[in-house]
């Protein structure tokens, strides 16, 4: 089957000589993870087109068996050039997708996870990089989960729920926390 969807990249891996295997956060399927053969040959059309947090129009084509989809096509919408400007901002960026990429699913279809992941990635574009955009992140998070409580900490019920976070977590806040203004 061949499905259109609007996705954003949140993660991009090698495969075989001039491909990547992309880890897309979509609009009506969630996550999906397709196969974009040939993508970092000379000439490619999707070359460029896809990267990281970029937000594309995306064709791809389903499997019979497993979740590898393949990419057919794919149209820039927002490459969200400023998230590259500055490595606090990368930092955190990065940070959020693989939040995101080991909280949720593949096929869980709600599109409240492309929302709040593509509002994060544009706010980060366009703002300062802070900890209370981490926090805020952490508490949407596991409010769409069902796992907020003002008794606990966002990120302590994710933990407890989801026992594999991402790693580098007490570092970025560190890094952000010296990046914060001086009051």
């Amino acid at each position: 089957m061949t499905l259109c969807d609007t996705g954003c990249v949140l993660r991009l891996f090698p495969y075989k000589e001039h491909g990547a295997i992309v880890s897309w956060c979509t609009a009506q399927h969630g996550i999906v993870r397709t196969v974009a053969r040939g993508m970092l040959k000379p000439g490619s059309e999707l070359s460029g087109v896809v990267d990281l947090f970029h937000e594309c129009e995306l064709v791809y084509k389903t499997p019979p068996r497993g979740e590898l989809c393949t990419l057919a096509t794919a149209e820039l919408i927002s490459p969200r050039l400023p998230l590259r400007t500055d490595l606090l901002r990368l930092r955190l960026a990065s940070y959020l997708c693989r939040l995101l990429l080991s909280t949720v699913e593949p096929g869980e279809e709600e599109p409240h996870w492309h929302s709040l992941i593509s509002a994060a990635l544009d706010y980060i574009a366009s703002s300062a990089p802070r900890e209370e955009i981490l926090r805020r992140f952490e508490q949407r998070l596991a409010e769409l989960h069902g796992l907020y409580s003002p008794a606990v900490t966002p990120h302590a019920a994710l933990l407890q729920h989801f026992t594999h976070l991402p790693e580098g977590r007490e570092e970025l806040l560190s890094h952000l926390r010296a990046n914060s203004p001086k009051s």
